[in-house]
């Protein structure tokens, strides 16, 4: 999603620079101490998604967010708490009252984009398959996700979350490798470092340093090697 940020504390708009650039799934754009520029990019630019300080100088957040598109998705930062009611029935989609951690942080933007998601895709006609397809579920964001197994292509460790990464989107559910580790087949998902687990058929070529996939180089971890170059082989062997 393609987002803004606009906020008359340069140290709020810092802190939302940091927590955006640890979600794949969020692009920042810019950010604005002085609402009226931001005003003006909205209107050039048409973000999908604007981080909006309620309480500023010239014209509050709430106005902006009254004279945005419909389509326009929007999530409240501020220090208020008296500004809920109307955050909520201007149908945000969601209101962080400062200060708030990057857990809540991330499942404010975890809402903003099933919106985003719903909106891309309700004109879309759903398409039917033939047999059944094999899925590993979990709850990401206070809702039960089903992923095929094929869309995913490596997962990583960070902090109490893994990054399910697939080529559309990436899944942050609470829980750890080990965790997840079990949901999967051993004979399709490696792992190859403290930190990564890989789907086997993603991976292009591999060595005792190193797995490369189409979109990352991945390391092996020193504990995790032989066990790894071993499945490669046994592998290799029933191909």
């Amino acid at each position: 999603m393609r987002c803004i940020a606009i906020d008359d504390e340069p140290l709020a708009l810092k802190l939302l620079e940091r927590y955006c650039s640890q979600i794949p799934s969020i692009r920042l754009l810019g950010t604005y101490t002085d609402p009226l520029d931001g005003i003006s990019y909205i209107h050039s630019m048409q973000p999908d998604l604007i981080f909006l300080d309620i309480r500023m100088p010239d014209v509050s957040g709430i106005r902006i967010a009254q004279t945005l598109k419909k389509d326009t998705l929007v999530i409240f930062t501020t220090a208020h708490r008296e500004y809920a009611v109307e955050g909520f029935e201007l149908d945000v989609a969601d209101y962080l009252l400062k200060p708030f951690s990057f857990e809540r942080f991330l499942k404010a933007c975890n809402k903003a984009e099933e919106r985003f998601l719903a909106s891309q895709k309700k004109d879309v006609p759903e398409q039917s398959s033939g047999g059944s397809e094999r899925t590993v579920s979990f709850k990401c964001s206070y809702r039960n996700v089903r992923l095929p197994l094929h869309s995913i292509l490596y997962i990583k460790a960070f902090d109490n979350y893994v990054r399910i990464v697939t080529p559309d989107k990436t899944y942050m559910p609470l829980m750890t490798m080990k965790a997840v580790q079990r949901l999967l087949p051993a004979t399709e998902f490696v792992r190859v470092h403290k930190s990564f687990i890989v789907a086997v058929g993603k991976i292009k070529s591999f060595n005792g340093e190193q797995v490369v996939t189409d979109r990352k180089r991945i390391p092996v971890g020193r504990s995790y090697r032989r066990d790894f170059l071993e499945q490669m082989e046994a592998l290799k062997r029933e191909d």
